[in-house]
């Protein structure tokens, strides 16, 4: 009648190494931006966001969100990395509620906590990873995870037009 606590293997993450069953199911932000932010801008242009934007890579190869905490936010516009702030501005609340599904309380909490860490310090296929290893039992999906990122980037890039990205790159180069 009563459903038991679920059993959970938390374990420090330290730098680890996302799962490739996990991550060929998360999609990668600084790819998703760069593929979204070129349309339209010369080889130059685009060589110079993908360079912005790979230089900010972990050394696992994934977008830590932590590289964009430096980037201005609504009225302080510095570039074309600001639309990638704003891309992934609702990242960290998708995946706490992904990996904390069906908990409560302190474990939850915990759970939280790390999964917003390993997002912030080494990418969301990393703090995916961490979340299906800590809750075995349970099957998180990956997939759902990684559609409803590109649902939020998809929504949260949607009011912005290719010439304000062209405008930015300008501005970011004065």
């Amino acid at each position: 009648m009563f459903d038991s606590p679920e059993e959970l293997h938390l374990f420090d993450p330290g730098a680890l190494t996302p799962a490739p069953h996990v991550a060929e199911h998360i999609p990668d932000a600084g790819a998703f931006f760069v593929e979204w932010a070129t349309r339209g801008l010369s080889q130059e242009r685009a060589r110079e966001i993908e360079s912005a934007v790979n230089g900010r890579r972990n050394q696992n190869g994934w977008f830590p969100l932590e590289t964009l905490d430096s980037i201005g936010r609504r009225g302080f516009w510095r570039g074309p990395l600001t639309y990638l702030a704003r891309m992934t501005a609702d990242d960290p609340q998708i995946m706490q509620e992904w990996a904390t599904d069906g908990l409560r309380g302190e474990q939850a909490g915990r759970i939280e906590a790390t999964v917003d860490h390993l997002l912030h310090q080494q990418g969301h296929a990393t703090a995916a990873t961490w979340a299906v290893a800590v809750r075995p039992r349970t099957y998180l999906d990956a997939e759902v995870l990684g559609d409803r990122l590109l649902a939020a980037w998809e929504y949260n890039l949607g009011s912005i037009r290719s010439k304000d990205v062209a405008k930015a790159v300008r501005r970011w180069n004065r």
